[in-house]
């Protein structure tokens, strides 16, 4: 692309938002390291605390677990789509207005899984989502119709919201689930 100028502003949350390859990568890097800080920052204790109130996920494993398999939802979608399927989105079975079935259903998927255990898998899964992302340029990343099986919604939009934006949102899900107050 030879004007970078030239991508869509995409609104969301108020404001508009270009999904570019370097700021998805470093956006997504940013918030995961953010995220690791915050857990290896926590005591054993709190690392086993169940988290007070009645949030669907009930400890950092729980949320851990959920970004992790939000990322595996990104990558069969993507997978899917790429080699010219359609993949149901968000998942087999679920519509969006079913997200909050579908979130309970991924957490009590991995409710054997121990937070040691999805901590290296979480890491991979990122991994996957940032190499998916350096596969694209800026105007692959931002064009709504750049691929059919993402149904009008940028590719950058779903890196950005299984990546970056989901980290931010687990930060505060564990700091306001351990009493921690808002995130750094």
């Amino acid at each position: 692309m030879d004007d970078p100028q030239a991508l869509t502003a995409h609104p969301r949350y108020g404001i508009g938002v270009t999904y570019t390859h370097a700021g998805l990568l470093a956006r997504n890097d940013t918030e995961f390291a953010a995220l690791l800080g915050l857990i290896d920052g926590l005591s054993a204790d709190q690392l086993a605390a169940e988290f007070a109130g009645p949030a669907r996920d009930r400890n950092v494993r729980d949320v851990a677990a959920h970004l992790h398999a939000w990322h595996i939802l990104l990558e069969r979608w993507y997978s899917d789509g790429s080699t010219g399927g359609s993949p149901v989105i968000p998942a087999e079975g679920y519509t969006w207005r079913e997200l909050a079935e579908l979130n309970e259903d991924l957490r009590r998927q991995w409710q054997e899984t121990s937070l040691a255990e999805l901590m290296p898998l979480l890491r991979a899964s990122h991994e996957s989502l940032q190499a998916m992302v350096a596969l694209h340029d800026d105007e692959q990343l931002d064009d709504p119709q750049a691929f059919a099986w993402t149904g009008g919604t940028a590719l950058g939009e779903f890196a950005l919201e299984c990546g970056g934006a989901h980290y931010a949102w687990a930060r505060d899900a564990i700091a306001h689930g351990l009493g921690l107050g808002a995130r750094s």
